[in-house]
């Protein structure tokens, strides 16, 4: 039977259906997250700008993964900032405000903080815990892969004393992986803290669940960019004008031994000693590590704490 109503109006209807049920699937899903007794909030770890190519690059994460296998709404997940590291701040503000406000809404059974970060994430996750102490709201686990002191306007040095659980699986100093990295997180008050902390040979990408695919050709992971430093220069027509009409720093710019140079230090100064298989295995024991304490920490029951 032919429908009485025109098609647009029949399209309008339909829109307006849509748009109800849109709705309503949206509130019992925020209903859900306020009603979870556990929450999770991650920060992942330094990568580039553009999102899309981010995803890519981060899609198996060990933060990203956390986030997607959480079972219940009440969950928050953020890219890490691009290489200037600047945006680390504002995303630790983020993810407190999202944290504070399930949180707050109240259930008959008490609600439970799992935080989780990567890199300059980790520095990202350990500020929210410290925002969250200045509210007298306890984080029953923090899950830091190799948290960096490379955060601008964060200094977490010490776990805040909110913090129930902490476990911080660090790159092991022998594999030679930014080495110009230091660690933030690596300390806490143990009267309040069960501050478990283990070391795993694989390059810093490897702690995050993001290793390296390839390497030199003497089978060594090399952390440099593949970029030529020098190159750029020595050949833009407008820098070598420049350079022309300044002598004193004319050579300088336009010696291609100079450049040649410094993608050698630039180079040798990204060498590892981890090779790709090396990296694929120890990634793969830090996501072993972190998710079995995760699921421990879970559990109903007054279940024992994984051993370091």
């Amino acid at each position: 039977m032919q429908s009485p109503f025109p098609a647009s109006m029949g399209n309008y209807v339909s829109g307006q259906i849509a748009r109800l049920e849109g709705e309503r699937q949206r509130q019992a899903e925020i209903a859900a997250s306020y009603a979870a007794t556990d929450i999770f909030a991650g920060v992942d770890g330094t990568g580039v700008f553009n999102d899309r190519q981010y995803q890519l690059e981060f899609q198996n994460s060990f933060v990203n993964r956390m986030s997607r296998e959480w079972d219940t709404p009440a969950k928050f997940y953020r890219r890490g900032p691009s290489i200037d590291g600047i945006g680390t701040a504002n995303l630790a503000f983020a993810a407190f405000e999202h944290v504070h406000k399930l949180y707050s809404q109240k259930t008959g059974k008490p609600k439970r903080i799992f935080l989780a970060g990567y890199s300059r994430g980790g520095a990202a996750v350990a500020k929210v815990c410290d925002l969250l102490q200045d509210k007298n709201i306890p984080v029953h686990g923090l899950f830091l892969f190799d948290a960096i002191d490379r955060a601008m306007l964060i200094t977490p040095s010490f776990i805040p004393r909110n913090v129930r659980f902490c476990f911080h699986a660090r790159r092991d100093p022998r594999c030679n992986s930014r080495n110009s990295f230091g660690n933030y997180g690596t300390k806490a008050h143990r009267e309040n803290t069960i501050y478990r902390e283990k070391f795993f040979y694989c390059t810093h990408g490897g702690m995050g669940g993001v290793p390296w695919l390839k390497a030199d050709p003497d089978g060594f992971i090399n952390e440099a960019e593949d970029i030529d430093l020098g190159r750029p220069v020595v050949q833009n027509p407008l820098i070598r004008g420049l350079a022309l009409s300044t002598p004193a720093v004319g050579g300088l710019i336009l010696s291609d031994e100079l450049a040649r140079k410094g993608n050698q230090i630039y180079h040798s100064a990204g060498r590892t000693n981890v090779t790709v298989q090396q990296d694929k295995t120890g990634s793969a024991e830090v996501g072993q590590w972190m998710f079995a304490a995760l699921k421990e920490l879970r559990r109903d029951s007054a279940a024992g704490v994984p051993a370091s």
